[in-house]
């Protein structure tokens, strides 16, 4: 079965972008149309930090601590974000790809047209956190968090999702119907909406107690 991926609105960035070598960020810190190779950002702290049309390629943030960041129109490839704490980050045109973000919390964030491409994820934390036209692709989601997240349409192509946590959350029209699902921690008022292949649902009405018969 083929999952038809959402037409998200990509990052609007300029063809050429100058290049800055940053060695901290603080607090209320803007960057603007810029290109950040191999930045050395691990373990700052700071809030309401802004990046905004800004390219990533390669480096760390891994392990940061920045509340409330802001990121609009941003493209992140190959950058080390795991074990990040961004609560209340708001992401908006954002794609990250072949990023290793395990360990990573998001929670009580929004994200919106924001796409995920062979990202690492495990045991991840969006907790909380409300998305719109989301989408993760070939991406390692194993035991990752997404308690009373807001999911609606959110597509997950060819993932792994083994021990994802959706309790509570909201899945109206969410789509794991291409991708590993075993194991799942999920209510059976939770799953109202999701999309499943037979296989998927099958095992759902297992975990819930259904005894399903042919004929």
């Amino acid at each position: 079965m083929s999952t038809r991926i959402k037409a998200l609105r990509a990052p609007v960035l300029p063809s050429h972008l100058e290049p800055r070598v940053i060695a901290t960020l603080a607090a209320d810190d803007a960057l603007e149309q810029c290109r950040l190779d191999g930045c050395a950002l691990a373990q700052i702290v700071a809030e309401r930090v802004r990046f905004d049309g800004v390219r990533l390629l390669g480096g760390t943030l891994g392990g940061s601590e920045l509340k409330h960041l802001r990121w609009l129109d941003v493209a992140a490839e190959r950058v080390d974000l795991s074990m990040i704490a961004w609560p209340g980050a708001k992401l908006t045109r954002v794609e990250v790809r072949g990023s290793r973000m395990t360990g990573a919390k998001l929670s009580e964030g929004e994200l919106e047209s924001v796409r995920f491409v062979e990202c690492h994820l495990d045991y991840a934390s969006f907790a909380g956190t409300r998305f719109r036209q989301v989408t993760f692709e070939s991406c390692r989601l194993e035991e990752a968090d997404f308690r009373g997240a807001s999911l609606e349409g959110t597509s997950f192509v060819d993932c792994e999702l083994r021990g994802a946590d959706l309790g509570r959350a909201r899945l109206q029209g969410a789509d794991v119907s291409t991708s590993r699902c075993s194991d799942l921690r999920v209510g059976a008022g939770d799953v109202r909406g999701l999309v499943v292949n037979r296989e998927q649902a099958a095992v759902l009405a297992t975990l819930f107690g259904l005894v399903v018969r042919d004929g």
